[in-house]
């Protein structure tokens, strides 16, 4: 027997199945809202608005917090300008490179997902962020904020920093405006309260006894919520703005957030743990390459026939989750990293 004072001690990898879950949930909205899009359900039916509002209350929330709890220790680690000057720029690259790959396909599916590409839209493009790419200028602006404040230095700080964040969140919440950075303005809050508390707490919460007991809790609460009232999600509101639905929104929002968060420490330790983590430790390749490869399944379905919208799910989940992998494991060969990492630059000739 290994002497356990010398044994590596195992990564903890709870948090990688939270994003595991999160990015699921959201390729699946994304399916779901591509095949509204094309006509193949109706975007108005109150099926797909409580399924589409139940996805949206909590998967971006869980997606953003965990992306602000790794900020913490990053920057204590590396230092504010190091930092930056490394986050700064992925983001801005991955940003143009994957809107030219976005519209490029379109262009090459000849309008057949669901919209047309030209020169014209590529320049649009830019301006109004393609898609899910709206989320790289929200990095960008929720980063910089983050690491320059350092909200965690002191108390003081961090009371009136959470305070101005909640004000704006709360102002935008439901709200999504037309413009790159005017997209998920009210889930700054979810980034700020990660930043704010590291990982250690939701890891804390992941290994607890109670780690169960929380997330029953949480999804119950939601669950019961989506069901019995209206709740307004964050990021993406497709009814009329009402208090109501705000107040049972944020409620909604943090209840599942927490809940599935807590989740995640049990399935981290169930079977189904390694597959989740492994999706959620390449979430990000996931969250850039999904939409290409769902709405080229759902190209190819309808030019065979196939207009089963069971059938349309599921491939186009299984699409949006593989596709990505396989184009990250593309990115480990040689000539191409530059896919989800800013290109190397040239090393200097030797004298």
């Amino acid at each position: 027997m290994t002497d356990a004072t010398s044994a590596p001690r195992e990564r903890d990898r709870s948090l990688d199945v939270a994003k595991g879950l999160a990015i699921t949930a959201i390729v699946l909205s994304h399916v779901l809202r591509g095949l509204s899009a094309a006509e193949l359900t109706p975007r108005e039916s109150p099926v797909f608005l409580e399924v589409d509002d139940g996805l949206y209350v909590w998967h971006l929330a869980v997606f953003t917090v965990l992306a602000g709890a790794f900020l913490r220790p990053s920057v204590a680690k590396r230092g504010v300008g190091p930092y930056l000057r490394e986050r700064l720029p992925l983001f801005v690259w991955l940003y143009v490179l994957w809107t030219v790959l976005q519209w490029a396909f379109r262009l090459l599916s000849g309008g057949r997902a669901n919209s047309s590409a030209d020169l014209d839209t590529l320049g649009r493009a830019f301006l109004v962020a393609d898609g899910q790419l709206w989320w790289l200028g929200f990095l960008v602006v929720m980063t910089a904020l983050a690491a320059v404040v350092q909200p965690w230095v002191s108390r003081p700080r961090a009371i009136a920093s959470t305070a101005v964040v909640s004000a704006v969140s709360l102002a935008a919440w439901g709200w999504t405006g037309p413009y790159l950075f005017q997209e998920g303005v009210a889930l700054s809050i979810f980034f700020w309260v990660g930043a704010l508390a590291g990982p250690q707490p939701f890891l804390r919460l992941t290994r607890g006894r109670t780690a169960a007991v929380v997330a029953m809790a949480g999804i119950a609460l939601g669950t019961a919520l989506l069901v019995v009232t209206d709740p307004m999600p964050p990021s993406s509101w497709l009814e009329a703005w009402s208090a109501s639905a705000l107040a049972t929104g944020v409620v909604t929002s943090t209840a599942l957030c927490l809940g599935i968060i807590a989740l995640s420490g049990p399935l981290a330790r169930s079977p189904l743990g390694p597959g989740l983590a492994f999706v959620g430790q390449r979430s990000l390749q996931i969250f850039l390459a999904h939409i290409i490869a769902t709405s080229g399944m759902r190209v190819l379905l309808r030019s065979l026939g196939v207009e089963d919208l069971r059938v349309h799910i599921v491939l186009g989940l299984v699409a949006g989750v593989a596709f990505p992998l396989l184009v990250g494991l593309l990115s480990r060969r040689p000539g191409f990293g530059w896919l989800f990492s800013v290109p190397a630059r040239a090393s200097p000739p030797r004298r």
